[in-house]
């Protein structure tokens, strides 16, 4: 019972990074670069005489509880696959998560309309449109967050249109290859050389309207200093159209052409 597997993990990163990443989610690289950044926390280092377990084994058990939902995944299972106590389990995963929320500021910032990201998104848009388009930088849109059960407390309004209870999540980002990949990934569009997310909000039952939920976000309430007057985010008919967030023609009223 207390054979570990996490062993074969080395291996797998040298000669089978599939099912590295099959077990952690992520590939040897991206692993790496997730260790660099957390090692060095406060809360991996303790005065007791009974030493934490290596930080890296502590971020492959917390990847592994956080890339598998519902019935594949349990303290239980972690614990016999790493070869420890289930209670080890939950204060490793509790270590990694508090080490990961303290890079948030780090990573998560909203681009300068001077910088690079910026500037690479506008020449993509305006090399794939027009000049014209340049200048609409982000695009913004919603993403449920299933829950694994209905919530104890307001229960029904997470209860979503496509009868899943979940949660509300707007989500802005910086465009570069948005007009390739928008039809295929509905909900999130990435740039793919940072993956950059400039903005989010959650908190809202999924049941709460995307364009309402917008509202809350730091894009929305900001958007003159975040923005500027030229530029703006492109979302779909679900939000309001301002001359700051640009949404497809809707049907006028009264259904006319």
């Amino acid at each position: 019972m207390k054979a570990s597997q996490l062993p074969l993990l080395k291996h797998f990163a040298d000669h089978c990074p599939h099912l590295f990443c099959q077990r952690v989610r992520v590939n040897p690289d991206i692993f790496d670069v997730i260790l660099d950044q957390i090692s060095d926390h406060l809360i991996f280092s303790n005065q007791s005489h009974n030493h934490q377990l290596p930080v890296a084994i502590q971020l492959a058990m917390f990847l592994n509880c956080v890339g598998h939902y519902v019935n594949a995944i349990s303290p239980e299972y972690v614990a016999q696959w790493a070869g420890i106590s289930t209670g080890s389990v939950i204060n490793c995963t509790n270590c990694v998560m508090v080490a990961i929320l303290d890079q948030h500021d780090t990573f998560m910032q909203f681009p300068a309309l001077d910088s690079e990201d910026v500037a690479i998104s506008r020449a993509y848009i305006q090399e794939n449109s027009c000049p014209e388009w340049h200048n609409g930088i982000l695009a913004a849109d919603g993403s449920a967050f299933h829950l694994h059960a209905k919530p104890t407390l307001h229960g029904k309004t997470f209860f979503d249109r496509k009868s899943n209870y979940s949660l509300n999540c707007q989500v802005s980002i910086l465009i570069c290859l948005f007009f390739v990949i928008f039809a295929r990934l509905p909900q999130l569009v990435i740039l793919p050389h940072n993956l950059l997310i400039a903005d989010y909000g959650i908190g809202f039952p999924r049941s709460v309207h995307d364009a309402y939920a917008f509202q809350y976000t730091w894009t929305s309430r900001e958007h003159v200093e975040l923005l500027g007057d030229w530029h703006w985010v492109w979302a779909d008919s679900a939000y309001p159209s301002e001359p700051w967030c640009v949404v497809p023609f809707k049907k006028p009223r009264g259904g006319g052409s």
